[in-house]
């Protein structure tokens, strides 16, 4: 095992298991949770307060934890403690197991932006249940809305939840109620064992039941078919193993039928397991059920076991299951007495018993362990279509990650003539036709991203809008303009779009201290400083597929916009031009090409100027180059001075944002007299750049730490 997986954590689940009373869900997911590689998963149990039997010892030992919520008919303060205990627990996946009412713990989980929602279908309904099915059906259309996954343990629960359509389009996983088959195998030892102690003659045919006393289980009917049964049988028995708030009244109609000498309450049970093996026959009439952990567990004792109809046919793995079709005593009469007769004399072939391998614990935990530890997927949204400092941040993100199995990552935008930057970078990419809300949508639905990182206000603004419970991830790379006042951006930022993402990445403090809402940004959010680094060994290599030679005394890296202030920059390159020859190359490309190249031409600047437009791979000019200039009139924290830094090339800029915190004053100039003499100062005396030199490669030390970095974005991804 490498070092990076030794410290790999766990991931962690909320399971939110609703009021634990030791019921068919509790099981099935405790039973996952002993099987699960618990150096990969763990589990967090998310419980109602009025719980009454939770395995806190059980939980404790395997190493999750216990959390308990008010009940779900208090709905504001469950709602609010989920929303508290998501937000601080900072889960990656929540995973709900209360079926129809699962609408409210997703609801407060996307919310609180947990990336990863899973609605899991453990039941379907029955009409009998009248006042219950008001509620399933009133939730019911809401099941798929804040739920990212589904899940169902079979295809009848599936459908039931989720409907046809979703499911028929593979969007539904089956997770079966599977458990350890060794566990159930049939004991002839307890069988013989377990009948002494509970009075049982070994002739005597016994009838089992295993379920919480609850309208769904069906007991009213259960007892009516075994007295039908004993009028024929008389050496015979029923055992109820379990609990529930029908029990008292379940007894009462046994004392009232004469059948308490025959009739075993065994209230719940560790060793039901064995117990299985006193039993001759099972039955479970129940009204509805989704896959009935029961009924595997009874084939897997070689159990012969009549089902009713209300219990999918996915539960029948062995030849001795059948299904009941009609709800009547004498139907289930008929059947139980087929089946004893067929088995009276082969009740030691049920230690040869075998069923589908599907319902093992052991296949189906890695299957779930596999679903829970896939890779988080990320989509990147870029606005523009020009390769600059923002994109370049997102390659420089993705590409951080690309050997991290823990994480999948796409670039998407519109390439256009970015397709050969991101190639020689080497970077995946979901391509638009347009920046618009239909393409995003489709490249959304096509490639289902956990996270969406938006890359500027514009792209996170429109992510919002296209998306439905994404966790959004909004990363600012500059101190815009319209961000500082009032205005139609800053407002829909603040008023809507605040309320919909779950982190700000600010690259600079001016940029986050400058946004005209910074005093009252929401607080649900998690707003970070994270400033821009740069990978000077990513950088040097891509430098060196360039085999070309270069050598200019000064370089502008950047996009020919406005904001970058190009004109300024040839404006500054006359003026030295007056006092010495200077070389320089200008590297991009926008808007104002052709207004920088008349402007050039203007001043005879056509010799001294070399017009690159947009490299893909600018690194070996700017290698080549003895200073970086920048004249931006407002910057994050400018990509191009950290590459510069990287390089240890000398950068003297406009007093831009990011660049405040890093370069010494006196290399920021104001003033176009200022720039001149900074620039002129250094060209001229390489004492002075070699010192220059000097002090960048101990701010480089400093501020290009990649690992930080990385550590950082690493806890915004989960």
């Amino acid at each position: 095992m490498s070092q990076a997986e030794k410290s790999k954590k766990p991931v962690i689940v909320a399971q939110i298991m609703g009021k634990w009373i030791g019921g068919g869900v509790e099981s099935v997911i405790m039973n996952y949770y002993r099987h699960l590689d618990h150096t990969k998963v763990q589990f967090d149990f998310i419980c109602d307060e009025d719980s009454t039997r939770i395995p806190y010892d059980e939980i404790k030992k395997l190493g999750g934890r216990v959390f308990l919520v008010p009940k779900y008919q208090k709905l504001p303060k469950y709602l609010k403690a989920l929303e508290d205990l998501f937000r601080k627990n900072q889960y990656h996946i929540v995973h709900s197991n209360i079926n129809t009412l699962s609408v409210f713990p997703l609801y407060a989980a996307k919310k609180a932006c947990v990336p990863v929602r899973i609605s899991h279908s453990h039941s379907t309904s029955n009409p009998k249940e009248w006042k219950r099915n008001i509620i399933k059906n009133i939730l019911r259309p809401f099941s798929k809305k804040y739920a990212t996954d589904y899940f169902a343990c079979s295809e009848l629960a599936g459908r039931y939840l989720f409907g046809d359509k979703t499911f028929d389009q593979g969007k539904v996983k089956i997770i079966h109620n599977a458990i350890d088959l060794d566990k159930f195998k049939f004991d002839p030892n307890a069988r013989k064992k377990l009948r002494e102690e509970l009075g049982i003659d070994e002739k005597t045919t016994v009838i089992g039941h295993v379920g919480r006393f609850v309208q769904q289980k069906n007991h009213d009917f259960l007892i009516d078919v075994f007295k039908e049964y004993r009028t024929k049988n008389p050496d015979s028995k029923l055992l109820l193993i379990g609990t529930g708030p029908l029990e008292e009244k379940i007894k009462a109609k046994v004392e009232k039928l004469n059948l308490s000498d025959y009739v075993l309450f065994l209230g719940q049970r560790e060793d039901t397991n064995k117990l299985y093996s006193v039993m001759d026959v099972f039955c479970l009439p129940s009204l509805y059920e989704g896959l009935p952990v029961v009924g595997v567990e009874s084939q897997s004792a070689g159990l012969p076991i009549i089902f009713s109809n209300g219990v999918t046919r996915e539960v029948i793995i062995s030849k001795n299951a059948k299904i009941v079709e009609a709800q009547e005593v004498k139907a289930y009469i008929k059947k139980i007495d087929k089946i004893i007769q067929g088995n009276r004399q082969s009740v030691e072939q049920r230690t040869t018993a075998t069923i589908s391998e599907n319902m093992s614990i052991q296949k189906e935990a890695i299957k779930l362990e596999k679903l829970y530890c896939k890779p988080i997927k990320i989509l990147h949204l870029i606005s523009t279509s020009l390769f600059s400092g923002a994109e370049n941040v997102a390659c420089q993100i993705i590409n951080l990650f690309k050997d991290d199995t823990n994480y999948d990552m796409k670039y998407c935008a519109v390439v256009g003539k970015n397709k050969p930057a991101l190639e020689i970078r080497k970077i995946p990419v979901l391509e638009l036709n347009k920046f618009n809300i239909h393409d995003i949508k489709k490249a959304i639905s096509e490639y289902n991203p956990d996270i969406i990182h938006a890359h500027d206000p514009k792209s996170t603004i429109v992510s919002v809008i296209a998306s439905r419970g994404k966790k959004i991830i909004s990363h600012i790379h500059s101190n815009h303009r319209y961000m500082r006042k009032i205005s139609i951006k800053s407002l829909i930022f603040h008023f809507y779009i605040e309320r919909m993402i779950s982190d700000i990445i600010w690259v600079s403090d001016s940029a986050l201290n400058d946004y005209i809402f910074n005093k009252i940004i929401n607080k649900k959010i998690n707003s970070i400083i994270l400033r821009n680094v740069v990978n000077p060994y990513e950088l040097k290599k891509i430098a060196g597929n360039d085999k070309n030679k270069y050598s200019f005394d000064l370089i502008f890296l950047g996009r020919l916009e406005d904001v970058k202030d190009p004109l300024r920059f040839i404006r500054l390159v006359r003026q030295i031009k007056q006092l010495r020859n200077i070389k320089v190359a200008m590297v991009g490309d926008g808007t104002m090409r052709n207004e920088v190249e008349q402007e050039i031409h203007k001043y005879s600047l056509d010799k001294n100027i070399m017009m690159f437009g947009n490299q893909i791979n600018p690194y070996k000019i700017l290698l080549n180059s003895k200073l970086l200039l920048i004249t931006s009139k407002y910057e994050g924290t400018p990509m191009n001075a950290l590459e510069a830094i990287a390089c240890n090339i000398p950068v003297v800029s406009t007093p831009v944002d990011g660049l405040l915190e890093i370069i010494d004053k006196k290399y920021l100039c104001t003033s176009d007299k200022d720039f001149v003499k900074v620039i002129i100062g250094l060209l001229e005396d390489q004492e002075k750049v070699n010192k220059y030199k000097e002090e960048l490669k101990l701010i480089d030390s400093t501020i290009n730490n990649i690992e930080n970095y990385k550590a950082n974005i690493e806890k915004l991804y989960n």
